[in-house]
């Protein structure tokens, strides 16, 4: 925002390019109001009050409002009402908005900021304004193709809720739908999965939203191209997959029900046992996804699961379903173990080559360095990388595996390298200039296969956690200042 609101004052050809980059998204409406007289500037004042406005007088605000796009949580200002041009949107450029207050109150001023609005995020947490808002959404906001939902109001009962009646009355459904925190039941997504254009959808996963019984429905959600679910443990998920036949589960073909489906990203609450990982793993061997993302968010003492163990190598048994895979995310508790071979991680490089987002939580058995610098050399896109990795006295000993990993170039987009509590064996001091030797050459190794590489220690096990750590800062100190040598080298 500053270097725009300074470009705005050097000169008058830039003011108006400047001013609409400044005020295109606004997550406050101080900006706006600012530009009024002090003695309109109360948007708390009591309808009793006196009010001797001019349309001159809100004029600078009606031309900022003009240029606005995005806006965050607004609020109710009752001077806009005073202001609102009767026979044009006071927000005529406005195409998303966020809006946090349920109070019934906010609805006259919510009013001026749909009919522009091609998205809305809207908190509901109590029925009133739920009832009052949501039914005449399809009349009110005209152009809006991304809805979601925030808040706790729960759609159950016989009777069908306001934000179902809402939902079922679009004939051609949204391009974008969420439910953020409220449960949604079956019946209602049996209806979604008829949409023609539902892109992005959002959901949690409750007790009623796996249907009982068969769907019926020839090509379910026939657009998709982006899921997110949260639920309460990965399971629930595969159920999910399942009833809407998201993907197909023959074990016999690899055929994709969602052909259009690029992203998975789940999120689980509670930590699942080894063998529903690695159900997931051979489920997406019959996919062609770009992202997959799977996290457990569980602590250790609340998990009611034993720690899972299972193999990485059960995703790379049909490297082609892999081919166009950017980000792969698979982390799971601290508690959790995957086994991770060298084999596995150079069988990965030679078939994702867009790799940009490696995350395997620092939960693996751990790889080598040479290993790691072949990925990171292969996969050019590379950018973050979370793996454990196995340092030992000998490990920068072990020649490349042949004479073409060796020349292979470093990669210059690599930032992130979070190495867990990898085990990095030395003896003797760590200071300079006594050190041994490996505390230099790591850093020199890491340095030479991604030049702008900065390291990261996480915390993990207590035990490995105070044997790793003060070794493992030398090394990510060292490599800061080679990465940092390199960027100045370059300008």
């Amino acid at each position: 925002m500053l270097p725009s609101s300074i470009l705005a004052l050097t000169c008058r050809a830039f003011r108006d390019l400047a001013l609409d980059v400044l005020y295109s998204h606004l997550t406050d409406s101080l900006p706006l109001w600012s530009c009024l007289p002090s003695e309109l500037r109360q948007p708390h004042r009591s309808s009793s009050s006196p009010v001797c406005n001019t349309p001159e007088q809100f004029l600078p605000l009606i031309l900022r409002a003009a240029r606005v796009h995005i806006f965050f949580n607004p609020g109710s200002f009752p001077f806009f009402l005073a202001s609102a041009p009767k026979d044009a949107p006071l927000f005529p450029k406005l195409r998303s908005l966020t809006w946090c207050d349920s109070h019934l109150t906010s609805i006259p001023t919510l009013s001026l900021f749909l009919p522009t609005l091609e998205a809305l995020s809207l908190y509901i947490n109590n029925a009133p304004f739920c009832q009052a808002v949501v039914p005449d959404l399809r009349t009110t906001a005209p152009r809006l193709k991304a809805l979601e939902f925030r808040g706790h109001l729960v759609t159950t009962g016989d009777d069908p809720s306001e934000i179902e009646l809402l939902l079922l009355g679009y004939p051609e459904g949204l391009t974008a739908l969420s439910f953020l925190l409220c449960d949604i039941p079956s019946s209602l997504l049996h209806d979604i999965a008829l949409w023609p254009r539902l892109q992005w959808l959002t959901l949690k996963l409750g007790s009623n939203s796996i249907p009982t019984l068969p769907l019926q429905v020839l090509q379910p959600f026939p657009a998709l191209t982006r899921l997110h679910i949260s639920c309460e443990e990965l399971g629930h998920f595969i159920s999910f997959l399942r009833a809407f036949q998201i993907l197909t589960m023959d074990s016999d073909t690899r055929s994709f029900g969602c052909r259009n489906l690029k992203t998975i990203h789940v999120s689980a609450q509670r930590c699942s046992p080894g063998s529903i990982w690695s159900e997931l793993l051979i489920i997406f061997t019959r996919t062609q996804l770009e992202h997959i993302i799977f996290t457990e968010g569980c602590r250790h003492q609340e998990c009611p699961n034993a720690p899972s163990f299972f193999d990485f190598h059960p995703l790379l048994v049909h490297p082609t379903a892999l081919a166009n895979l950017k980000t792969l995310v698979i982390s799971p508790v601290i508690t959790s173990s995957i086994a991770l071979t060298d084999s596995d991680i150079l069988t990965l490089a030679r078939t994702c080559p867009c790799l940009e987002i490696l995350n395997i939580g620092v939960c693996n058995t751990p790889i080598s360095l040479y290993t790691l610098a072949i990925l990171v050399n292969c996969c050019r896109e590379l950018r973050e990388v979370s793996l454990c990795v196995d340092v030992r006295l000998d490990a920068l000993g072990t020649p490349p595996l042949d004479d073409d990993q060796a020349a292979l170039q470093p990669n210059t987009r690599l930032r992130k390298l979070l190495v867990g509590v990898s085990p990095i064996a030395c003896v003797g001091p760590l200071d300079p200039p006594t050190a041994p030797d490996l505390m230099r050459s790591i850093p020199r190794f890491l340095n030479m296969m991604a030049p702008l590489l900065r390291v990261s220690w996480i915390p993990g096990k207590e035990g490995l956690q105070k044997m790793y750590n003060k070794r493992w800062n030398v090394v990510s100190n060292t490599l800061e200042v080679m990465a940092k040598g390199e960027v100045d080298d370059g300008n």
